[in-house]
């Protein structure tokens, strides 16, 4: 389609005056020689142009602009034309506007940031991890861990934990409640609440067995899992358990993970011991702070800390449980633990993205410095070197610059009018058209409580970006060595990328808008990381890439190939995508699809109809909520302009976008046939298929701008 209409209007420039042809060739070198026009980078974003194989500039000056296309990473069509009105109305591409009027008026080319947000200042553009598709392979084997807490007494504490691990853990994970015979009368009804909460199961314990054995008892019930000791006086916060099995995965080694804390000694932060919390401002608002600007410099110290540590289920395999005969009341036991580990060549890191509330020693009251003595002193006398190690470590220039940071977001959180807000990420495939549009609305609506970015990729390169006031800045992007092809639909380098960029993002959601052109990997990294994904289905690309399932006659075929044999044609790909699509490779493309949203948590789409469409072919997505929710655009500003006609006018029909058969121009055609001009005018707004024959007393406007810009 595109390519036709290309050399439409080549035909149309062949025709005309020399005066036409110098104009455009004077215009294309200005752009080339500009340094803004970008031919390269103008056919990576836009493939339908580099399968056409169209010239870039040309496009771009004849049709490009008209569709919105940038011509360059580093010319911001919307923020031009905001500062230059009239550029709108000059039937001139606005790169040009800007070369021959604009430029000369001061103004600018790109705006990096409506209002730089907050946490700009604190991140950088390349992680201290690296994409590993190793490590996603070792995250994508494990399973989710088993929470082990142990109770004894402290009710209050008891209570408010649980409250934040039922809120905040993932529901892949079971939560291991062993009450250790608490004296405390509140503690029992408490637990009892908890037996019939999904994820959850608690134990009792006759008499009491002490910290250390109870844990021992914890571990043997976890089968072969990674466990998470987690003291009963803590309060975890959103993503922490996703976060501290991200950086399990950082090696095979890593034996265990600890997080920083307000009050965890040594592994407090931003200062060591205690820290007192910003006031009225929510420990799931720093911890958030706290993820979205943390460096993950993940330092390795030569222990972990029981209030909250992962442990990965190989270590335990290899090193045993931990000695409840030397430290039978805890205070001690994670230290030696984590010492014969290290013996080992084992490592301990700190996740330093993750911050927890910690009380400490709630249960133990006045028990606590006699303990931690005893503990202390039988670590010294079995690992003399013991406390010199501790302090090389704690002392190491990349702990001490994750605990500043951990202090700058929580400066931010004490500030008046702070905004920390969830991490969403949309996913969409085109920047043009009723998708990102829609997509953009969407993002403005939700500004208020969410943070809002975009994944782009156009099969060879990814881009990610913020977005905020109608403003997209680029945070990070990535060329592929391979192109994404329509079959399998899928890159491991794609997903080693994304896993990156969601866990450093701290990404808490993900919408996909639309997946051309994306890895269909993306849904399944994002159930393995434990972050909920919602998938809209704007068109039936999913159940066929002809999108508009119109079969090689051009007939409605349900998703369901028709009779015959014939080349149905495909949209997005490029024509040598498919060897044969009907009765053939659309299997494949319909098997791989249905994997892939298996691993979605949720759906969308615009009508009843489409629902029952897709999920007849995809039954699995009836047992998940699939709602429908009408197509719809945001026009705050748009006044009402349009008078009624009096009774000697012609009724003014305007059908906005490009007109195709599968858009309903046969319909229009058909209409315009049968009315007269002088009762009714049809005024298209877009291209019309060459298929398409409508009467000449139709206007279509696309037609007199490219005509207007060829007599220039």
């Amino acid at each position: 389609m595109i390519k036709r209409i290309y050399q439409r209007v080549i035909s149309l420039l062949s025709g005309s005056t020399r005066a036409s042809r110098a104009w455009l060739s004077a215009a294309e070198q200005q752009l080339n020689v500009s340094g803004l026009f970008d031919a390269k980078w103008y056919l990576q974003q836009n493939p339908d142009v580099a399968t056409a194989g169209m010239e870039p500039v040309h496009h771009y000056l004849l049709h490009g602009w008209h569709e919105g296309r940038e011509p360059g990473p580093k010319f911001d069509t919307g923020h031009y034309l905001e500062q230059q009105p009239a550029a709108a109305s000059a039937n001139m591409a606005p790169l040009l506007h800007y070369l021959q009027v604009g430029k000369a008026q001061g103004a600018t080319i790109r705006l990096r940031w409506s209002t730089a947000p907050w946490w700009w200042p604190l991140v950088s553009p390349h992680s201290q991890d690296k994409p590993c598709r190793a490590r996603l392979e070792r995250i994508s084997a494990v399973g989710w861990p088993v929470i082990i807490i142990p109770v004894f007494n402290a009710a209050k504490a008891v209570e408010a934990c649980l409250a934040s691990v039922s809120a905040y853990t993932h529901p892949g994970c079971r939560v291991l409640v062993i009450n250790d015979a608490s004296t405390d009368t509140a503690i029992a009804p408490l637990l009892k609440r908890y037996e019939a909460v999904p994820g959850f199961e608690v134990l009792t314990h006759g008499q009491n067995k002490g910290y250390t054995q109870t844990v021992n008892e914890g571990i043997k019930q976890t089968g072969q899992a990674d466990v998470i000791l987690l003291n009963s006086d803590t309060l975890v916060t959103p993503g922490w358990v996703q976060r501290l099995r991200w950086a399990a995965s950082a090696h095979p080694r890593v034996a265990t993970v600890t997080p920083f804390s307000d009050n965890a000694g040594a592994f407090s932060a931003p200062q060591s011991g205690t820290n007192t919390r910003p006031e009225n401002v929510a420990m799931e608002t720093c911890a958030r702070a706290v993820a979205q600007t943390s460096g993950r410099y993940l330092p390795r110290v030569p222990t972990g800390n029981g209030f909250c540590m992962y442990i990965r289920r190989a270590c335990l395999d290899a090193i045993g449980s931990f000695d409840a005969q030397a430290f039978p009341r805890g205070y001690g036991e994670e230290n030696d633990f984590c010492m014969r580990a290290g013996a080992l060549g084992w490592q301990h890191l700190i996740d330093d993205s993750t911050y927890i509330s910690h009380q400490r020693s709630a249960s133990f009251g006045s028990e606590k410095e006699s303990l931690l003595q005893t503990g202390r002193a039988m670590v010294d006398q079995r690992y003399p070197h013991y406390t010199e190690q501790v302090r090389q470590a704690f002392a190491e220039p990349c702990l001490q610059q994750a605990r500043r940071r951990v202090g700058t977001a929580l400066k931010h959180c004490a500030d008046s009018g702070a905004s920390v807000r969830p991490r969403v990420l949309y996913v969409i495939s085109t920047r043009t058209g009723g998708t990102p549009q829609t997509n953009q609305d969407l993002m403005r609506a939700l500004a208020p409580e969410i943070e809002a970015l975009v994944l782009h990729c156009n099969s060879r390169q990814m881009t990610l970006e913020h977005f905020a006031d109608g403003v997209y800045t680029e945070m990070d992007s990535h060329m592929l060595a391979e192109p994404i092809r329509p079959l399998p639909h899928k890159s491991d380098e794609y997903d080693a990328v994304v896993a990156d960029w969601l866990m450093r993002w701290a990404i808490e959601r993900i919408h996909v808008r639309h997946i051309a052109w994306h890895s269909l990997g993306l849904l399944e990294v994002a159930s393995h990381l434990g972050i909920p994904s919602i998938f809209s289905f704007h068109d039936f690309y999913t159940l066929c890439p002809s999108v508009k399932l119109l079969d090689d006659k051009q007939q409605f075929c349900a998703a369901a190939c028709t009779v015959g044999q014939g080349r149905c044609q495909h949209e997005l790909w490029p024509e040598s995508g498919f060897d044969h699509l009907k009765h053939g490779q659309i299997h494949e493309w319909q098997t791989a699809f249905a994997q892939a949203l298996s691993y979605c948590d949720a759906f969308i789409t615009t009508t009843a109809f489409a629902r029952q469409l897709i999920v007849q072919r995809y039954p699995v997505l009836a047992s998940k909520p699939f709602r429908v929710v009408a197509h719809g655009r945001d026009f705050t500003t748009l006044q009402q302009l349009a008078a009624l006609p009096t009774a000697h006018e012609p009724l003014r029909l305007v059908v906005p976008g490009n007109l195709s058969e599968a858009k309903g121009g046969r319909l229009i055609q058909a209409l315009a046939e049968r009315m007269l001009p002088e009762s009714l005018q049809i005024h298209l707004l877009g291209e019309i298929a060459p298929t398409l024959r409508m009467p000449a007393h139709v206007v279509c406007h696309a037609n007199i701008a490219v005509m207007s810009l060829t007599r220039k």
